[in-house]
């Protein structure tokens, strides 16, 4: 199986998750008025600690989304996916708090102290969840400058290949350049040569010429 359908068979496992855990957490929240008084604030810590898991498993999804190959349609879907469902992880969250608040306008001391141990607890997972989201963010970045890295290395290497190959080329082209000035030379000194051996000849004839044409003149005196 590939990696784009392990992600999405994981991603798909992850959203059934994901619905019924915020499913139980809109049900008890609605549920908290009506339930005895004795019962609410464990309820309220309850429905925290099914935030808690929904919150990682959104960061679960968020690097299953990562696997799927950037830029596709499947990536792009799954991510908008995620970022609605955080959206709607805040707004349970706001109605937890809201729900907590009006809890406390009509509760006793112990009930009090049971609810500020709750809002305790949310405080301390909205600031892990900060907290992950910057290490995530941290090492996003740690990624993309590493990969930028080895993507200008691989440049880097490429061009100087490049100018090495351009260099031998230039070099081959130089010698063949002396080659064709070594062989034009040997051509010019050959018609040279050439040239003067014709006119030798020539002169030659010419003189042989003249030398009859006197001769034949003394013959006829």
């Amino acid at each position: 199986m590939s990696l784009v359908g392990v992600s999405t068979s994981t991603l798909t496992e992850f959203e059934q998750q994901y619905s019924l855990q915020t499913a139980e957490v809109t049900s008890t929240i609605a549920r908290l008025p009506s339930l005895p008084v004795s019962e609410r604030p464990a309820s309220v810590q309850a429905v925290q600690r099914v935030l808690t898991d929904v919150a990682e498993l959104l960061e679960q999804m968020e690097l299953a989304v990562r696997d799927l190959a950037a830029g596709s349609a499947e990536r792009t879907k799954y991510e908008l996916r995620v970022k609605s469902y955080r959206n709607d992880k805040r707004l349970l969250d706001s109605e937890l708090e809201k729900a907590i608040k009006r809890l406390r306008e009509t509760a006793d001391r112990d009930e009090l102290l049971a609810y500020d141990e709750a809002v305790e607890m949310d405080q301390q997972e909205e600031q892990l969840i900060a907290n992950t989201e910057r290490l995530e963010r941290s090492s996003r970045k740690i990624q993309n400058a590493y990969r930028m890295a080895v993507e200008t290395e691989q440049i880097g290497t490429e061009v100087l290949g490049n100018l090495s190959q351009q260099r031998e080329t230039i070099s081959r082209a130089r010698e063949r350049m002396r080659e064709a000035d070594v062989e034009l030379g040997r051509s010019n000194r050959l018609l040279n040569t050439m040239i003067r051996r014709y006119n030798f000849l020539a002169l030659y004839e010419f003189l042989i010429d003249c030398s009859s044409i006197e001769r034949g003149s003394q013959s006829n005196h």
